[in-house]
């Protein structure tokens, strides 16, 4: 009996146990922390993520980076003037760029990204605009252009000012954004660079990443893709983190305001679990297959023998969801022209399907035709012409032959009359 008892307590626990590894709630000595989906931007988990004022610190370079990708030429000589070198706040990350010096721009944004040096960022909105605050200024537009309305900015290289500021969600937008970019994801996934020689320096020191997670982790789960550390004393540690695992699931985990600076609560630690979270939590589900039949339709003006159509996915769809099923929470919308006519070719889009998830688009697939089909046969204007003055020709001579067979009986009767009265005649006169 107490052995029975004893089992049946140790699968209690288990359960109980495995529940609650389920229904894990992540709970971080942070201000706000998020965790999204790389490619579609989708909410994962989230804490505070839209509490507003909070200060971005140098997680604001990925803004400024994203302007120099899609403004500069990353071959162009930038020149650092005395203003952009010295105006890095209190206490900035710098790595000693003179006055003067001349750097390809490719290199400042290495620099900037790797070793969060600030003057770089100031340098290379110098170059790029022909006033920092011009440079600013398009900042504060790509990021209400992104969709990141609650922040704005007041220098590119994110020294503090009460008047700069920001939210978990819309860094997460941002890095979402910022990610797109092949030329961001090569600099942000470095562990250390090495700038070559200038007009100023022979050479230079090793620059490490900043980004502890990147250089660090060893998580059987992912491996850490990037993206940018930010710290000021008001600000506190952030970390923009991006992680991708076997199947080709990418995150993006937003953390910030964290205070403490032990090996156990920080930035970096923080940033692992959620991301572990997400990699334990959710994963690469299908929810549309290929040439999967979506409805079967009329087609006017067909042949009489192919008058309906079988309409197919273009393509399979994949997203980011819950590996529990029940809390996919999708709803599926049917985009389909409302009269197809013929002719019409195999692989034709006529409409498509889109999911969404909790207010996100998850991703859309073409609706298209299963097969080719024709056009019933029409005459074309030459055939009808032909068959006009055909119908035309024909109904002249029927016209012709009834008048000369009427004409020809007339003068028959007439023949005849004649004929019979010279008979009547001739018998009288005998």
């Amino acid at each position: 009996m107490k052995r029975c008892f004893t089992i049946t307590l140790i699968l209690f626990i288990f359960i109980c146990s495995f529940i609650s590894v389920s229904a894990e709630e992540l709970n971080f000595n942070a201000r706000s922390y998020i965790l999204v989906d790389a490619k579609t931007g989708q909410v994962l988990y989230e804490h505070n993520s839209n509490e507003k004022g909070l200060y971005p610190a140098s997680t604001t370079k990925i803004m400024t980076a994203i302007l120099a990708l899609e403004m500069g030429d990353p071959d162009q000589i930038m020149t650092a003037s005395k203003e952009a070198v010295y105006d890095i706040g209190k206490d900035g990350m710098n790595i000693g760029i003179m006055p003067g010096e001349e750097i390809p721009m490719k290199n400042l944004l290495d620099a900037m990204l790797i070793s969060s040096a600030n003057e770089t960022a100031n340098i290379i909105a110098e170059n790029l605009c022909d006033t920092r605050q011009d440079f600013i200024d398009l900042m504060n537009e790509k990021a209400r252009e992104i969709g990141a309305l609650d922040t704005h900015f007041e220098n590119p290289c994110g020294a503090h000012d009460d008047n700069h500021y920001t939210t978990a969600a819309d860094m997460a937008k941002i890095a979402v954004y910022a990610m797109r970019n092949e030329e961001f994801r090569k600099i942000v996934e470095k562990t250390s660079y090495q700038m070559p020689p200038s007009n100023k320096h022979d050479s230079w020191p090793v620059l490490y990443s900043t980004n502890k997670l990147l250089r660090n982790c060893k998580n059987e789960l992912f491996r850490v893709t990037g993206i940018k550390t930010g710290y000021t004393g008001p600000a506190g540690q952030n970390l923009v983190s991006s992680a991708i695992n076997d199947e080709g699931m990418e995150l993006i985990g937003v953390v910030m305001g964290v205070m403490q600076t032990s090996s156990t609560e920080n930035s970096y630690v923080y940033s692992e679990k959620l991301l572990e979270y997400g990699f334990k939590n959710f994963a690469l589900q299908k929810i549309i297959g290929a040439n999967q039949t979506v409805k079967s339709v009329y087609v006017s003006g067909a042949d009489e023998n192919s008058e309906m159509l079988e309409l197919v996915t273009s393509d399979e769809l994949e997203c980011v969801l819950p590996i529990d099923k029940s809390k996919w929470n999708i709803s599926v919308n049917k985009v389909i022209e409302p009269e197809i006519s013929a002719p019409i070719q195999e692989g034709q889009v006529l409409g498509y399907i889109e999911c969404i998830r909790n207010g996100t688009l998850l991703g859309k697939v073409d609706i298209v035709a299963s097969k080719s089909i024709e056009a019933a046969h029409k005459p074309d204007e030459n055939e009808e012409n032909e068959n006009g003055i055909f119908q035309n020709s024909v109904l002249k001579k029927v016209i012709v032959v009834i008048i000369v067979a009427a004409i020809a009986l007339t003068i028959l009767r007439i023949s005849l009359r004649i004929i019979s009265r010279k008979v009547y005649a001739s018998r009288r006169s005998r």
